[in-house]
């Protein structure tokens, strides 16, 4: 039943899901969702790239036609590494002898051997597809689900960015479950603690959503969808705000997706409300925006201060400083939390209701029942985030009532 959390039996360690490999109980079950893997600019047409996810090392490509594929790291033959091979049509041709593989993952050329061997040879090959400015692929080994995540439908561009985080995925989902930290981590920006958070979480079908009111009325919104993906409007960048460039808000999926057991990237793929005679305008802006921001490298930068090497003080003019800031917060804790230490209080409603929701997902996973395939479970939520964009005043914070 919605909202509720059954008594576990055996009950499954917090520490279990932080883990992500092949072999681990969360990482079999992490396998079963869509996971973003890559941004779709970063993917030129006949290009390959060695990736990991989800402990794992895999090979991406983009053939002649223009579809991206996520199969295996290397070729069976001796174990080279597949992206540094050729692209041939939807194809991809291993640099050492010459195996060529489709998208299915089917050997289908092995110069001076059979074509009865060459049909024996297979490797993984794992469902893929390209939406909103990034790749997702679905690592689970069966039908996949169906894709949880509606499409952006207003006017104007797509817009992507990743940052990759040197700490446990699960660190930086509970982060979004928690918006009471933004009054302390992002306190640089003018933002002033509440004295007392008044938030709901409501489990409705697929999704959580999320309501915390402000002491003056404003209502910001979430719509938490495990097991990494939050949407919500957000401001846009203040480098962006400060030459007058893009709307004042934007529709936004933040997705965490797991490296390893200690690194994972955030995917950030948002709409970004033009009219056709705004958008040369606004690139040009952006264009200049970006060279600030890679200047200033997130990662480089944070794992300084985490280190001691380097003051926040020096560095409060970043131009994506709300990301160094959760940055250095949630790698701070740690690579992984000991979750046993925590000393949880009222403002972690939200973090102890995630961990509340994953054990019990994990433990029907484990047992075999059916477990929830969380997604974004309908157009109303969607329809609603249209009204709150296309209000350029506070409206733009109003709860999804509807949902």
């Amino acid at each position: 039943m919605a909202g509720t959390t059954p008594v576990i039996e055996n009950p499954i360690s917090l520490q279990e899901i932080c883990a992500t490999g092949p072999d681990t109980l969360n990482g079999r079950y992490l396998r079963k969702f869509w996971h973003p893997v890559l941004r779709a600019e970063d993917l030129p047409v006949k290009s390959a790239l060695p990736i990991k996810i989800l402990g794992e090392m895999f090979t991406i490509y983009r053939g002649e036609d223009g579809k991206p594929q996520v199969v295996a790291h290397r070729c069976p033959h001796r174990g080279t590494q597949l992206s540094v091979g050729w692209i041939e049509g939807s194809t991809i041709r291993c640099r050492y002898h010459g195996w060529r593989f489709d998208r299915n993952g089917q050997c289908v050329e092995m110069p001076a051997n059979s074509d009865a061997f060459a049909r024996s040879m297979q490797i993984a090959s794992y469902p893929t597809l390209e939406r909103m400015g990034l790749i997702y692929a679905y690592f689970g080994g069966d039908t996949p689900p169906d894709f949880p995540f509606p499409d952006f439908v207003g006017e104007g561009i797509v817009e992507t960015r990743v940052q990759e985080l040197g700490c446990n995925y699960f660190q930086g989902f509970e982060n979004d479950w928690d918006l009471y930290h933004a009054a302390w981590t992002h306190r640089a920006g003018a933002i002033h603690p509440e004295p007392e958070p008044v938030s709901s979480f409501e489990e409705v079908d697929g999704m959580v959503v999320l309501r915390n009111t402000m002491s003056n009325g404003h209502q910001f919104t979430s719509l938490l969808i495990p097991p990494g993906t939050v949407r919500m409007t957000i401001p846009t960048h203040n480098a962006l705000a400060y030459r007058g460039a893009g709307p004042a808000w934007r529709d936004t999926y933040l997705t965490h997706t797991p490296v390893d057991d200690e690194n994972h990237l955030v995917f950030v793929t948002q709409e970004v409300r033009l009219k056709p005679d705004q958008i040369a305008a606004y690139r040009k802006a952006f264009e200049e925006y970006l060279a600030e921001r890679s200047a200033m490298p997130v990662k480089e930068i944070g794992e300084e201060i985490v280190a001691g090497k380097r003051f926040f003080k020096d560095v409060v003019n970043h131009p994506n400083l709300v990301s160094l800031e959760d940055y250095i917060a949630q790698v701070g804790q740690g690579r992984i939390v000991d979750r046993s230490q925590d000393n949880l209080g009222r403002a972690d409603r939200g973090v102890l209701m995630l961990r509340q929701l994953w054990l019990r997902e994990l433990q029907e996973f484990q047992t075999g029942r059916p477990f929830k395939r969380w997604r974004m479970t309908s157009r109303v939520d969607s329809d609603r985030m249209e009204e709150l964009l296309a209000d350029k005043g506070t409206g733009a914070r109003a709860a999804l009532n509807d949902t």
